[in-house]
């Protein structure tokens, strides 16, 4: 049976993309990287993406039950709990299970040492405690940081402490707050570490964007995300950002089929609330995609899309299960021929740009009932 929408997921630019994140951790001197592939690894399939991966040193989930469906595919592999505790109960499974955890406050801290010092571990743990040097989301404040991350590491349920933090801007390298975030870590850093113990402090900075960027962020452990599908986290306006500058392939392309093919007249509509009028005589391609299989309903007008090799781009209002793509110069053009929405030929950065939409959100968004196909 021919799929009206696929979803062909390239696991060897997966791999591809991962080796560009491992070199240039090294040269940030993490000798360590983590694959963040939580949120069902940024929509592309968490254990296939997980099983493709075997050269992280760890693996980044959202929460404890991700990390649980992770566990009975990876069984050999860390796996980091990014978000921390979401119910009290979640901590049993961290220990029974020797997840890594990131911990974020106070009250986790307080839950941690009461119900750790309860149990019997079948090995100490490690975990991840996030500093707050600016984001305004999740993590200690750097004034009370030093004090916690010593009594955490003290505790005997504790086999190591990861120092952490997440930089709100470093997809704006020219950004002051990223220097105010970086110099807030180091101070922490600085007043932990002692000249006896240099390395005493394992430290965790970047992701994608500030991994690629020249940020100051050398430290122990990167955790590149978005990079590793193929997308870069700079906006597509900086051209000497985009994809290709990095040697970053895409993993997903996401292609539909066209099933009508119209000659329209000028002044004709297409599509829900006349959103686009035709302004001349035109060829006009209906394709199998919609927001109900993940196609952002924002798409305005001119959205790219690609046909038989040819850019072109989208006309009217996007529906629950169909597009309009204008296929004026494109004669060739047949039902039963594929769209491509984004992928190799049409890079998800230059979609999202168009729409608006984070290409995190685009790929997150594509819809259980697309066939997707693993190479």
């Amino acid at each position: 049976m021919l799929n009206r929408v696929q979803a062909s997921i390239d696991l060897k630019a997966l791999q591809h993309n991962f080796s560009i994140a491992r070199s240039h951790s090294r040269h940030k001197n993490a000798a360590r990287v983590a694959a963040v592939i939580k949120a069902n690894a940024y929509g592309h399939g968490l254990e296939q993406a997980a099983n493709a991966l075997d050269d992280a040193d760890l693996f980044g989930v959202t929460d404890v039950r991700e990390a649980l469906t992770l566990k009975n595919s990876r069984a050999d592999k860390p796996i980091l709990v990014l978000q921390g505790l979401i119910h009290e109960d979640d901590l049993k499974l961290v220990a029974q299970h020797n997840f890594q955890l990131v911990v974020h406050s106070a009250s986790q801290l307080a839950h941690i040492d009461d119900t750790l010092g309860r149990l019997t571990l079948k090995a100490p743990l490690t975990l991840w405690l996030k500093m707050d040097s600016g984001m305004g989301r999740l993590g200690i404040s750097p004034q009370d940081y030093a004090a916690a991350y010593r009594a955490l590491q003290s505790k005997p349920y504790i086999d190591s402490v990861v120092m952490m933090t997440h930089l709100a801007n470093s997809s704006m390298p020219e950004s002051a707050l990223n220097t105010q975030q970086i110099e807030a870590f180091r101070q922490q850093q600085a007043q932990l570490q002692t000249p006896l113990k240099e390395d005493e402090c394992i430290t965790s900075i970047p992701s994608s964007s500030g991994i690629l960027s020249g940020l100051p962020v050398e430290c122990d452990w990167a955790r590149p995300g978005i990079m590793l599908y193929g997308s870069s986290p700079f906006n597509f306006s900086e051209e000497k950002l985009r994809r290709e500058q990095f040697d970053l392939q895409a993993v997903m392309t996401l292609q539909a089929r066209i099933i009508a093919i119209k000659d329209l007249k000028k002044g004709d509509n297409v599509g829900y609330c006349s959103q686009f009028i035709c302004p001349k005589d035109m060829t006009i391609g209906i394709v199998s995609i919609g927001y109900a299989d993940g196609y952002p309903s924002n798409a305005p007008n001119g959205t790219p899309v690609m046909v038989g090799g040819k850019k072109t781009g989208t006309v009217g209002r996007v529906s629950m299960d169909m597009i309009g793509v204008d296929l004026s110069e494109i004669p060739e053009a047949k039902v039963g021929d594929l769209a491509t929405l984004w992928g190799n030929e049409l890079s998800l950065d230059e979609v999202a740009a168009k729409t608006g939409i984070l290409s995190y959100n685009l790929t997150c968004s594509v819809a259980r009932r697309v066939n997707f196909e693993y190479s």
